[in-house]
């Protein structure tokens, strides 16, 4: 049986005195110590705009964390694809890859809280789709070495190639996150 950690750093409240960094190193802390005890992995979340001290860069937090630890699978619970370039996204996730000598796990989702689709001025009505261009972009960027181009209904992308590689092949394993019946069973399928 592996035993692994959910959860994520946390910085102080906007309208706080305390000192933020102090969440993130409590977080660091707790990871390293749980690797010491034989911990699996640990899987963070992303969230934006919630006023609570959320964890807003998730690669770059893991990216910290991969550089203190050895062995522990780092995970994303989850990126929410519609929010992000996925040509930029998976250069990141590439380069945390790399970096942690191929112990990313990526797991991904559509999103779901209306505050953070709004504040981005993007429809929620667009997550689904937004969601599946991107996996098939970020896919594309890991495997091809060539250059290529791309025309699609929310991203275009014209002579690019994908750097750095990716430390495990394809890619990193692909976790969907899923919470309604109809995105449950589309993941299961």
């Amino acid at each position: 049986m592996k035993f692994g950690l959910f959860g994520s750093a946390k910085s102080a409240p906007i309208d706080s005195d305390i000192d933020s960094a102090a969440g993130y190193n409590d977080w660091i802390k707790f990871n390293q110590e749980a690797e010491k005890l034989g911990y699996y992995s640990t899987f963070t979340v992303e969230h934006h705009f919630t006023g609570f001290g959320q964890v807003s860069a998730s690669l770059n937090l893991l990216t910290y964390l991969a550089a203190l630890t050895t062995n522990m699978r780092l995970g994303t619970a989850v990126m929410t694809l519609p929010w992000h370039n996925p040509v930029l996204l998976a250069e990141q996730a590439a380069t945390l890859d790399l970096l942690s000598e191929g112990r990313l796990d990526f797991g991904v989702g559509k999103g779901y809280r209306y505050n953070e689709f709004n504040s981005f001025g993007i429809s929620m009505d667009e997550a689904e789709p937004r969601f599946h261009e991107s996996i098939l972009i970020m896919k594309k960027c890991w495997v091809d070495n060539e250059r290529w181009s791309y025309e699609g209904k929310f991203w275009q992308f014209r002579d690019v190639i994908v750097e750095p590689p990716c430390a495990q092949e394809p890619h990193p394993p692909l976790w969907l996150a899923a919470g309604h019946p109809d995105s449950i069973i589309k993941v299961a399928n």
